[in-house]
This record gives C-alpha cells, structure tokens and sequence, in this order.
C-alpha cells in the first residue's frame, strides 16, 4: 500500500492489524498537537528527539522512507494523517483541517475532499477512540 495514496483508516486497520483485536485508534487535532507538542503516542516529541521539527501535516511522512525507521508510519487518510507505531499496533490520527490538507494532496497529485471530524474522544467504526 503506498503511503502517499489516499486510504480509508478502515483499510488501513485491515491490511497491517489484527482483524479479531482492531486496536483503539486515538484522535487528536493536527494544530493542536503541533501547538502543544504533545499528542497521546508522543509522536509529535519523538520527531523532534530525531531533529524533525512537525509544522505541516506532511512532516508526518519524513520517516516512511527511512530505512533505519521499523515502527513509525504515516499514511494519509480522508481526514487527514493516520500514524502506526507498528510494534505496539498502535494508531494515532491526526485530524488535519480542510486548508492542510490541500498541502497534503500536493503529495500525490490528487485533490482531497476533507470531511469533518467530531470531538477526539468519540468512538469510531475503526475502532475506539481515546484510551
């Protein structure tokens, strides 16, 4: 599955976690995270142990294609950048607003229809949200 490709989190959840054991996939506002430098899985502080400082969605994909990187990976979704962190099956969403993600479809030449997204503690069918 390409990273830079639009998915669903559903299809995501299916092709790299477990079907039986869909984990609980958290949610967090992308300029929320970036403003506070916090976000539930420290993603946004574990770029930054690495010197890449997250200002736009598409930082989030920096690491996809470093050979020296096993668990972290990004890929885009409707609603903005799901992260994984594979050997935990964890995922993170980082809900992007409808202006980041006309920059996130300059990755791949696509246009992207954002789609609005409720409170990050709301439950999802991909899973639960929040832990």
């Amino acid at each position: 599955m390409d990273q830079h490709e639009t998915h669903t989190l559903e299809e995501l959840l299916r092709r790299y976690s477990s079907i039986e054991k869909l984990p609980e996939v958290r949610r967090i506002k992308f300029d929320e995270a970036v403003r506070t430098g916090e976000d539930p899985l420290s993603i946004v502080r574990y770029f930054a142990t690495l010197g890449i400082a997250v200002r736009e969605p598409a930082d989030l994909f920096r690491l996809n294609d470093d050979p020296n990187e096993e668990e972290i990976n990004a890929f885009k979704i409707p609603e903005g950048v799901a992260v994984s962190v594979e050997s935990d099956d964890l995922w993170l969403v980082f809900e992007v607003d409808s202006a980041s993600m006309s920059d996130l479809a300059e990755m791949d030449g696509t246009e992207t229809v954002s789609s609005a997204s409720t409170a990050s503690n709301t439950p999802s069918l991909e899973g639960n949200a929040g832990r």
